[in-house]
């Protein structure tokens, strides 16, 4: 590998140990984006080995969590470190719900009363499940329930590996010809331009030749060549010639 990549990687590696704590604490409040990330980096990875298409075609997407057009720092930190494809991800994030809008963190006054009017077997049950430890999503459970939220919002996954990757390829080829299509017509556009400013032209060229400079010369035999093709381009060539 070369000394650039080594460098690179050893970024992205930092980065992600920045990052991994905000990832752990977002999975233990229900949100479920990293680990959709991680299947996308296997599918993608997946995809450059020539296996059967039945197989692609028999693994379905896992449940698609919000906000995957809206990845937090982490979530993008881990994105980057796993090389998920810009586009896998924005056709993965079409079935995508919104992400409910960020919450602040409810302090004791706030609690206080809500843990208060909870049934005393709610309670007890909450209790029970917090000594026998083992579920990291409780804090972040008890929150919802208290603030009368749903749980994190998932649609069901529907579409197989080979959907998604097919569609993925489309938004990259329609993005290649579209480029293509610009820059023929930016080609097209262009001759028509510079005999529009045949003049100007005329003029930058005896500019260039009053310098005496032999680069300045090559500058000048440059633009007279483009000039005489815009010419034979809109059917004033002959002029040109004059």
């Amino acid at each position: 590998m070369c000394r650039l990549c080594s460098v690179g990687e050893q970024a992205g590696r930092d980065q992600l140990e920045v990052e991994r704590p905000g990832v752990r604490a977002e999975l233990a409040a229900g949100d479920r984006r990293a680990l959709y990330l991680a299947w996308l980096s296997a599918i993608g990875a997946w995809a450059l080995q020539e296996d059967d298409e039945e197989e692609y075609r028999a693994a379905v997407e896992p449940p698609v969590p919000a906000g995957l057009d809206r990845l937090t720092a982490p979530q993008r930190a881990l994105a980057d470190f796993l090389r998920v494809d810009a586009d896998l991800l924005a056709v993965a994030a079409q079935a995508s719900p919104p992400a409910p809008a960020p919450r602040k963190r409810p302090g004791k006054k706030e609690l206080a009363p809500l843990i208060a009017a909870l049934p005393e077997t709610e309670k007890d049950d909450l209790l029970l499940r917090l000594a026998l430890g083992g579920e990291p999503q409780l804090g972040a459970e008890l929150l919802r329930r208290l603030r009368g939220e749903p749980s994190a919002v998932t649609v069901p996954g529907q579409r197989s590996a080979a959907e998604l990757l097919d569609a993925a390829h489309a938004r990259v080829t329609e993005r290649r010809q579209r480029g293509e299509r610009v820059r023929v017509e930016a080609r097209a556009t262009k001759p028509t331009a510079l005999a529009t400013d045949e003049e100007a032209i005329w003029r930058e060229v005896e500019n260039h030749v009053a310098c005496k400079q032999v680069a300045r010369y090559d500058v000048a035999v440059a633009l007279l060549v483009e000039l005489r093709a815009a010419c034979d381009h809109v059917g004033r060539g002959p002029q040109f010639r004059q």
